[in-house]
Formats: C-alpha cells, sequence, structure tokens
C-alpha cells in the first residue's frame, strides 16, 4: 500500500492525498475527511523519510554527551528530562556518547549533520579552537550544557560552579576547619576544574584562611583518581587536613576509600565533602555531605531553550544557570565543638 493506491482508492490525486498528510490547509473538509477514512482503513502509515525531506525537517535532535561507567549516572536525569521535554515536543533523540574520546566528537557531529538533525544539545567538557571553528559554521541550533564559551553566540546551560563550591567550602569553615584541602579536576575542565578551585579559593580568602598546596591534588573525576589523590596527599604531608573538598562525588567516595583502608576515620580525623549528588552518595558510609545540583532541571532549560530556537522565538541572553542547594549528610565532623572542650 502507497499513496497512490489511497490516491485512487480516494478518488482524488496523489497531491491532495500529500497535502491530506501533511495537514494543509488547502484541502476541502469533505475531500480530506474521505481520505483520511481510507488511510484509518488501510492502516497506511505515510513514509516518515519523504515527509519529512519536503519539510527539511526531521524533528531529531542530536545530544552529544561524554561518560562512562558511573559517570553515566550523573547524567542520566538531565537525558530522561530532555527526552521527556522532546518527546512531548514530537522530537526524537539521536544520543551520542564519545566515552572521554573527545576527538569523537567531531564525527558525531559529522553524523549528526548527515542525518540532518534539527538541532544539538551539547554537554561539553573541554572546548578546543577547533570546536570553535566547527561550531561558528554549524548548520543548525547549538546549546552548551556546562560549561561556557564567551566567543560563540551560543546559549549555554551551567551549574554555578564558582557559587557552589564557594558555599560547600564555606561549610567547612563554618564547621571550624581551617586546614582544608582540595581533590580538583584538569584545567581543560573550565567548569568542574577552574570555576569549582576558584571557588574553593574565594572562600578561604574571605576567611583569611591560606591555601595550602601540599594539600591540593588533580583528579579525572574518577573513583581511582580520588583514591590517588587522596593517597598523595596523605604521603605528602606531615599533618593530614581535617576536611577534603573533593570537586566531584565519584572522587569524595575515591578519598574516603583510601582514608578507611588506612585507619584514618572519616568524619572524626578527616571530614570529606563533595559534589554533584550521585545516588550513591546517600548510601555511601559515611553518607556524603555534598552539593546537589539540580540535573533535571538543567536538561529540562536546556531542552525548552533549544525548542524555543527552532521555533523562532527570540533568545535575549546566552547564559542560564541553574540553582543548587547543600545536602548536609554525616562525612563532615563539626570540629567546634572539639575547639571549645
Amino acid at each position: 500500500m502507497n499513496i497512490k493506491d489511497i490516491a485512487k482508492l480516494s478518488d482524488v490525486s496523489i497531491s491532495t492525498v500529500s497535502r491530506v498528510i501533511n495537514n494543509s490547509a488547502k484541502v476541502s473538509p469533505e475531500v480530506r475527511k474521505r481520505v483520511e477514512i481510507v488511510i484509518k482503513e488501510m492502516n497506511y502509515r505515510p513514509n516518515s523519510l519523504a515527509r519529512e525531506l519536503q519539510q527539511k525537517k526531521t524533528n531529531t535532535i542530536g545530544v552529544l554527551m561524554s561518560a562512562e561507567g558511573l559517570d553515566l549516572s550523573s547524567l542520566s536525569e538531565s537525558i530522561n528530562s530532555i527526552a521527556d521535554v522532546l518527546k512531548d515536543n514530537g522530537f526524537n533523540i539521536m544520543l551520542a556518547n564519545t566515552r572521554f574520546h573527545h576527538d569523537q566528537e567531531f564525527e558525531f557531529l559529522n553524523i549528526f549533520q548527515e542525518k540532518r538533525v534539527d538541532g544539538v544539545l551539547y554537554f561539553a567538557s573541554t572546548f578546543t579552537d577547533k570546536h570553535y571553528d566547527v561550531f561558528k559554521n554549524y548548520p543548525v541550533p547549538i546549546v552548551m550544557i556546562g560549561q561556557q564559551y564567551e566567543l560563540l553566540d551560543i546559549p549555554y546551560v551551567i551549574h554555578d560552579d564558582f557559587s557552589a563550591a564557594r558555599a560547600a567550602t564555606n561549610f567547612l569553615i563554618e564547621k571550624g576547619h581551617k586546614e582544608i584541602g582540595i581533590i580538583g579536576g584538569p584545567i581543560e575542565d573550565e567548569a568542574v576544574g577552574v570555576q569549582r578551585l576558584r571557588g574553593f579559593e574565594a572562600a578561604l580568602n574571605i576567611h583569611n584562611i591560606a591555601k595550602n598546596d601540599d594539600y591540593c591534588e588533580i583528579g579525572d573525576f574518577s573513583l581511582t583518581s580520588g583514591y590517588e589523590a587522596m593517597k598523595k596527599i596523605h604521603l605528602n604531608c606531615k599533618l593530614l587536613p581535617t576536611a577534603i573538598f573533593a570537586v566531584t562525588d565519584f572522587m569524595a567516595i575515591g578519598a574516603i576509600r583510601y582514608l578507611v583502608e588506612k585507619g584514618i576515620k572519616v568524619p572524626e580525623q578527616v571530614s570529606v565533602i563533595g559534589f554533584d549528588d550521585v545516588g550513591v552518595s546517600a548510601f555511601y558510609n559515611p553518607p556524603l555531605t555534598t552539593i546537589h545540583s539540580d540535573k533535571k532541571a538543567i536538561g529540562h532549560l536546556a531542552a525548552t531553550l533549544l525548542l524555543q530556537i527552532l521555533n523562532g522565538q527570540e533568545v535575549t541572553t546566552k547564559k542560564f544557570i541553574a540553582s543548587y542547594e547543600l545536602v548536609v549528610r554525616e562525612s563532615v565532623l563539626d570540629i567546634n565543638n572539639r575547639i571549645k572542650s
């Protein structure tokens, strides 16, 4: 059964059937009803690809991300939220995961272009000159998630990484901690590696606390790198810091794992605070105090923003910031009482 058969059974032209399928106003109600009855009786499904080519849109959004293993859980809320928004608006998702092989991002962007996606949601980690060249000339709208890049006229949705990291560090200071270390991220990552470090440093400066470089190590966001960073801090210092701020929960959990293995009690001897509030954080021992970023809201905001652009709505600002909150659990000790006693 094809469109020619439907036209014959309906006693209309092929172009009239096409107008009915594409909801054109150039069809009388009587003719439309006759064609729709035949389509229903014959259980005819229009060729979606042909219709998409005619309309010059595919109702498909490319979603580009980098995650592997446990990192997938930290993105799942945003992805699910994006999928819900797009589905409710008649769009499909083409999801691509580079698993931190950033050279593959350009391959997938080419594939998105070949598949004629209507727009792209890009979970960014690093941004290079090549990204600039590709995005500057990309043929469909892009909304970036998780990073900001001012040189391009691309809207972006971000966590308030600086303020949230400052709040996490302030919390440690309020609990009496002055010897505070950090397990940071790579400086190539503006949001996690740079902004969260700056927030940490800003809190120390406000309280006139000197940053101790021996208490500072860099990880790659993984459990293992948190473990190894905590190991380096332990081996390099005569005295351990009383608290550690890890810029991701997974690195915080890795750090706790090392401390427990060495018989160092958390939080009695070393307090640990994380960032992200991944699902396992509430169930670890001890349950992790952390920064909760509203990943569902980020996904919803990014998808809604892209749809607005596709619908021709004017976007007057590029920068959209999602909220955060400090989630207090059991991995941070208030040592003010210890000092008083």
